[in-house]
């Protein structure tokens, strides 16, 4: 009788027992992002598109970028494919006329100039091609004057303005230049160009004839940190010194280019002659840096700064200082990293949403100047450039 009466009690305490810790709340926790096994995958060699030409004859008005999508199916790999023939001036440049064929170098297939009818290149053979354009030679040579153009790396018309009339300095720069305090009639608010501009130097001379102006603008933050990266200066026009400084250092001007309005205190800059094409003779290439966060602080050059296209300029958050070089070449993708959540809660990375493909063309310490080459939706502030 106890014995049945103590394995009772027994029991129910059991019971009583589960009952109180089923009683309890049960406690949640936020669903954690899966993590992503940290592999290292292997480089694949470049692949030539399906439908590219056996040959392809350069013509004027032609791009690297434009003749690399050709032939390969990531452009930026150009450079790993490219054979410097060591027969030719300039083996490295690519002029109207040249021929861009197949070579094998050590077993890999790569391409090279395999001919030309652009005299740059050699002498005249006394053979013409079937549409009667006349043959070069590819030995080396010496000519005292260039009769073409090397092709620019991408359209030259459309990252000139930025590369001669926009410049990204330190801040306070302004105080180390001559300034402009007013014009002929007084009027210091706002500066028409129909009378005589004065400028003042602290040095009390002027030593140039043309001086480009420039406005100090805001700061450039880094949209990671907001570390100040620079200042922007933006072109306000042209002045030509038309009378020497007096005893006050103070030079009479007549404006020669009128982008913006002059105003006091906008800064000359002498003027510096830019060779056409002389900046944009690189190669697209894979980035190499040592800055991993390169994102896109805005597109510049156009009334709304709040978004870009094909064939925007914009301005980005790395420069030389951490290894970036013109002719790197990103993918850009959206700001923020795509996730999903499985069937138990858990969240996953998805791919990053692809909306372009941006080569840098010029570089500061700090920042750079990007070319939108391919847009596949409209690229924002903050997006995100990754290795191709």
């Amino acid at each position: 009788m106890n014995h049945w009466l103590t394995s009772g009690l027994m029991v129910a305490a059991a019971f009583l027992s589960a009952c109180a810790g089923t009683s309890q709340p049960k406690q949640t926790t936020a669903p954690k992002l899966k993590p992503i096994p940290a592999t290292v995958l292997p480089v694949a060699p470049p692949e030539y598109r399906t439908d590219a030409p056996d040959r392809y004859v350069v013509k004027r008005g032609d791009t690297l970028w434009h003749i690399a999508g050709l032939f390969l199916k990531n452009p930026a790999r150009w450079k790993e494919i490219w054979h410097a023939n060591p027969k030719i001036k300039n083996p490295n440049k690519i002029y109207p006329g040249d021929v861009i064929a197949y070579h094998s170098v050590g077993g890999v297939r790569k391409l090279q100039v395999a001919g030309s009818s652009n005299p740059i290149r050699g002498k005249f053979t006394g053979r013409r091609t079937s549409d009667g354009r006349p043959v070069y030679n590819l030995s080396p040579t010496v000519r005292t004057e260039a009769l073409a153009e090397p092709i620019p790396a991408v359209p030259k018309d459309i990252v000139y303005p930025f590369m001669t009339k926009n410049l990204v300095v330190e801040p306070g720069f302004s105080q180390e230049y001559p300034y402009v305090v007013g014009q002929a009639d007084g009027n210091f608010i706002a500066l028409t160009g129909r009378q005589e501009v004065y400028a003042k130097s602290d040095d009390d001379v002027f030593t140039h004839e043309l001086y480009d102006v420039f406005r100090e603008s805001s700061p450039i933050k880094d949209p990671q940190d907001g570390e100040i990266l620079g200042v922007e200066a933006v072109y306000v026009g042209q002045l030509k010194l038309v009378k020497a400084a007096n005893e006050d250092g103070i030079g009479t001007f007549m404006q020669t280019e009128t982008v913006n309005p002059l105003y006091p205190k906008d800064i000359l800059i002498p003027s510096v002659a830019v060779e056409a094409g002389g900046d944009l003779n690189f190669m697209p290439k894979l980035p190499n840096l040592t800055e991993d966060n390169v994102m896109v602080i805005r597109p510049i050059g156009a009334m709304n700064n709040a978004s870009g296209s094909q064939f925007s300029t914009v301005l980005v958050n790395v420069g030389s200082d951490d290894g970036m070089t013109a002719g790197d070449v990103f993918k850009v993708v959206r700001a923020q990293a795509q996730t999903g959540v499985g069937r138990d809660g858990e969240r996953y990375h998805l791919p990053d949403y692809e909306v372009g493909l941006a080569m840098v063309y010029k570089t500061y310490d700090e920042v750079s100047y990007a070319l939108i080459m391919n847009a596949y939706d409209v690229v924002y502030p903050g997006d995100r450039l990754i290795r191709p």
